[in-house]
């Protein structure tokens, strides 16, 4: 129990970190809202808000690299809520090849630069997991499709989050392994029932 007092007060331990804190919570409210949207247009402009806000946040709690690749999915959102992923799912695929090298570029850049050493490159590449598996569900066109691929992106996220001390980004993927296995639930396609036989008719 201490540790996880102590840990928290890290959270709030100065005004830089205090002032990432209460972001990463304001961005987690957004994120898990746009969760419950049926929409992906609707879904995508407000997790956009939610990024907005984490991509400062990150910087605040030192996660400088969590920050920059949140900032594509500014990109990555304008990109999606202009492309139909049902009518033009070439388009959607090239799109998401594309961002998924840009991540994949931008951390090989990034520690050539920086050379952070074995840890923190280890610490490094898990936004880089998480946000594959969230790109390509952008491409899907199911509810239940769209949110089984951003499962293994909160999961990521999460240990990523939990190294930062990032308390919003913590609850934010807690929540939405909650809302979107809650939304796959209300969203699943129902069978239809079985119709049961005709009685025949006796002559």
């Amino acid at each position: 129990m201490k540790i996880l007092i102590d840990t928290f007060l890290k959270m709030f331990a100065t005004p830089v970190t205090t002032a990432g804190t209460i972001m990463s919570l304001v961005a987690m409210a957004f994120t898990v809202a746009s969760f419950q949207a049926k929409s992906k247009k609707v879904l995508l402009i407000i997790q956009t808000m939610g990024s907005i806000i984490f991509f400062i946040s990150y910087f605040f709690l030192g996660g400088v690299f969590g920050g920059i690749i949140n900032s594509y999915y500014l990109l990555r959102n304008i990109l999606f809520l202009v492309i139909n992923s049902e009518k033009e799912p070439k388009k959607a695929k090239i799109a998401c090849i594309c961002l998924c090298s840009a991540y994949v570029v931008t951390y090989i850049i990034y520690t050539l630069i920086t050379m952070p050493g074995l840890t923190q490159s280890l610490i490094n590449v898990l936004p880089v997991f998480a946000s594959i598996p969230g790109t390509i569900a952008l491409t899907k066109t199911k509810p239940v499709e769209i949110r089984l691929w951003k499962l293994p992106d909160s999961f990521f996220w999460i240990t990523y989050n939990s190294i930062i001390l990032s308390l919003g980004g913590i609850l934010c993927e807690v929540f939405n392994i909650t809302s979107n296995t809650i939304s796959m639930i209300r969203f699943r396609e129902k069978k239809k029932p079985k119709q049961p036989p005709e009685e025949q008719k006796e002559q």
